[in-house]
């Protein structure tokens, strides 16, 4: 193979260059075994980072923010498969091409200071460039502000290939290509995966304390000071009405703030609307949620609290919970003994690792069984919020399901409505409810709203269809849920 002169002219001039300083330093970073304990320590600074992430929202400057978007456990996976793949892709490209080292090239090695010690005869491309690459373009690709830092290494690594007489500048050039290259495809591959929390990143919510926001809702959203059923004080918001309370409660992956958007739409009813936080999130004395079970002591001491203290009779207090929110609300309407006018669960799940596994399939919901800390799996097992609900003879209950709710589906609310009585709303187009993240329609959710209102005021009866643009359609007996049903 012809190779160009100007390869041979550049490896001469850098490798030409004479210090004592830049060949120790030289040294220091092409031995790969001293990279070893930086490695191992990024490792675990992601590790550690994935105890709460990912997530949207973060505090901090670019890096901080930066580093908690992504899921470290998939980045990780991302660095082993691209500097694996760029690895591989050098080596048999050095078995196809055989070109010799300018140190070990009998027509060449005279001219060369070798300072290095290599094994291996073959030069073409570049490992070493390669794999630095590939693992500096993922860094750099995960987190942007860390690309200066990783391509400096990555040059300095290729640079002291050339200086050390182990490589030309094309082997160099080359690893550093197909590193990148490696990289950006393993990306590709990955991309999807890389803002989601996966299995391990979802059953740290029950093992860490995840970061409380830093915003509260703004005016006119009022802090009030609210007491668990077993006694800790968590800090809630009530919003004035004249129509009675609303009582919001949101989901595993929310927070109050995440509300705010139903707990206005409910504001506009007339109602009175306290949003209350959940062990586990906004700082609860509790660090850790337990997935429902046990947030119906939040939920419950909460609604005490606004009767005794706030003077809101509960006979006119609706509760309205999302996902996690809606099952603890079904518990909660139990445990209170049938005080509360009605409860409005929203994509709320009968059977937790049911709804996994709708979400999941078999095989990942086995392993959430798993990972998850051996109390609260129990926990789970045992909760059954449609059985508490299923007690009550005088509150009103409606369940709002999206039609494309791939966590808890319009099949789930027929079964709890089945148990509790009570209406569906079905939503045309509509997933689990995520009221932080675009794509939901404000209009469709008003008019399910004021339907689910209507339901539990006795206003309105049988089951509704409401498609995007908040149109009330006929019954939704073609989409499989029978019509009729109420309290």
């Amino acid at each position: 193979m012809l190779w160009p002169s100007w390869d041979r002219t550049v490896f001469l001039s850098i490798n030409g260059f004479h210090s004592d300083l830049l060949m120790q330093l030289m040294r220091f970073l092409t031995n790969v075994d001293n990279w070893i304990p930086f490695l191992v320590a990024l490792v675990a600074a992601l590790l550690w980072i994935g105890r709460t992430a990912p997530r949207r929202e973060a505090d901090g400057g670019r890096l901080r923010r930066a580093l908690y978007r992504r899921n470290p456990r998939m980045v990780i996976l991302c660095l082993i498969l691209a500097a694996a793949a760029s690895d591989q892709t050098c080596y048999h490209i050095k078995k196809l091409v055989e070109r010799p080292r300018p140190c070990f090239d009998e027509s060449f090695s005279h001219l060369v200071e070798y300072r290095g010690n290599v094994h291996g005869y073959r030069s073409f491309p570049s490992s070493h460039a390669a794999n630095s690459a590939a693992l500096a373009t993922t860094l750099s690709l995960a987190y942007p502000p860390l690309i200066p830092y990783a391509a400096l290494v990555a040059f300095l690594v290729g640079f002291s290939r050339v200086y050390l007489g182990v490589h030309y500048p094309l082997d160099v050039l080359t690893g550093w290509g197909t590193g990148v290259a490696a990289a950006i495809l393993v990306w590709l591959v990955f991309r999807r995966w890389l803002d989601r929390p996966g299995v391990v990143g979802f059953t740290n919510r029950f093992r860490y304390r995840q970061p409380a926001p830093s915003r509260v809702p703004p005016s006119p959203w009022k802090e009030v000071e609210l007491h668990s059923l077993d006694g800790f004080r968590m800090k809630g918001y009530l919003r004035s009405g004249d129509r009675g309370l609303a009582v919001v409660v949101h989901g595993l992956h929310g927070d109050v703030n995440h509300m705010i958007n139903p707990g206005d739409i409910l504001a506009g009813l007339g109602f009175s609307v306290l949003l209350v936080p959940l062990r586990g999130h906004d700082g609860h004395p509790v660090p850790v949620t337990s997935g429902g079970p046990q947030e119906a002591l939040d939920l419950a001491g909460a609604l005490l609290q606004a009767g005794s203290e706030m003077g809101f009779r509960r006979s006119e207090t609706v509760v309205y919970g999302s996902s996690m929110g809606g099952s603890t609300a079904l518990k909660v309407a139990g445990l209170i003994d049938d005080e509360v006018a009605g409860v409005i669960a929203h994509g709320a799940y009968g059977d937790f690792f049911s709804s996994a596994r709708c979400r999941m399939g078999g095989f990942r919901t086995a392993l959430l069984k798993l990972f998850l800390p051996p109390g609260v799996r129990l926990g789970l097992e045992e909760f059954r919020p449609a059985d508490y609900a299923g007690r009550c003879r005088l509150t009103r209950f409606v369940y709002i399901t999206g039609e494309l709710d791939r966590i808890s589906p319009p099949g789930i609310s027929i079964e709890l409505s089945g148990i509790t009585g009570g209406g569906i709303i079905v939503m045309e187009g509509a997933k689990h409810p995520v009221w932080d993240r675009p794509g939901w329609s404000r209009e469709q959710m008003e008019a399910a709203m004021n339907a689910a209102v209507g339901l539990v005021r006795g206003e309105v009866s049988g089951d509704l269809r409401i498609d995007g643009s908040g149109n009330i359609l006929d019954h939704p007996c073609a989409s499989g849920v029978s019509t009729g049903r109420g309290k």
